[in-house]
């Protein structure tokens, strides 16, 4: 397994975790003693400046993913999923969007090894979050840069979910086969938005514009179960009352029309 791990040396060999002592911990870059402040648990390797992240279980790496979005990017991506089937009509030329702001949130991020040999990547969020979005968020590896504090001028969440818990629900998911866990900063944007005399927020991925929002004004879905209700009643009386097939064939279909119809209407209404 190859990990990017530090600014001097691109490459880290191994399992990307190191043996904690009791006040040191050992670099698993160049295996060098480090002291170990009590309540730290993000360090930078006094010899080789790899980037550490310390649990109780080990040593992880620390990345984080380059913010791809400006702020105009970023609400251009809200407006796109604001105008989607999700959400209200109108939603994105009705509601007065707030300018975003830049945040970057911690996840851990597993990679698996399947029986095949086919890798795949698994991320848990390593903070609370109302936005279960946030755990099927897809992270390119390839994009992944050793973390640095000094080039983070945004505010961060801190990591406040262990290693350990975040290992539990991936057994809990069914996972196996975990070769390597670490910790990745990703670049959002938060999204205030009114509506109707309510308040909103959303995120925005900084990386793939994709939108997460736990609570946004939805389409009704009322109307919809009147039309297929209104549907259900009148294509069983159609069919007590006719006995003949091609009949019966020809009524249902002149009904559905006006039906359609209807359903069509509605869909540009709400």
């Amino acid at each position: 397994m190859s990990t990017p791990s530090c600014r001097n040396s691109s490459v880290l060999r191994g399992t990307g975790l190191a043996d904690l002592g009791s006040n040191t911990v050992d670099c698993p870059q160049c295996g060098g003693e480090n002291p170990l402040p009590s309540g730290e648990r993000l360090l930078a390797c006094q010899f080789c400046s790899a980037s550490l992240f310390v649990d109780r279980s080990g040593v992880v790496g620390h990345y984080f993913l380059p913010r791809l979005l400006d702020a105009d990017n970023a609400v251009a991506a809200l407006k796109r999923w604001m105008a989607g089937n999700e959400t209200v009509k109108d939603l994105d030329s009705r509601s007065t969007i707030e300018p975003p702001e830049p945040v970057s949130f911690p996840v851990w991020m597993f990679r698996s090894r399947a029986k095949g040999g086919a890798e795949t990547a698994h991320i848990e969020p390593a903070a609370p979050t109302p936005i279960p979005q946030l755990a099927d968020l897809k992270v390119p590896a390839g994009q992944l840069r050793p973390f640095e504090a000094e080039s983070q001028d945004v505010p961060r969440a801190e990591a406040t979910i262990p290693l350990e818990t975040a290992r539990k629900w991936l057994d809990e998911r069914g996972v196996d086969g975990v070769f390597e866990s670490s910790l990745v900063e990703l670049p959002l944007w938060r999204c205030g938005y009114s509506y109707e005399g309510g308040s909103f927020q959303a995120l925005v991925d900084g990386s793939t514009g994709a939108v997460m929002a736990a609570v946004y004004p939805e389409k009704a879905e009322a109307p919809y179960y009147l039309i297929a209700a209104a549907g259900l009643i009148l294509f069983g009386i159609e069919g007590l009352l006719i006995s003949n097939p091609l009949i019966k064939l020809v009524v249902y279909a002149i009904t559905g029309v006006p039906l359609a119809l209807i359903a069509y209407w509605v869909a540009r209404k709400v």
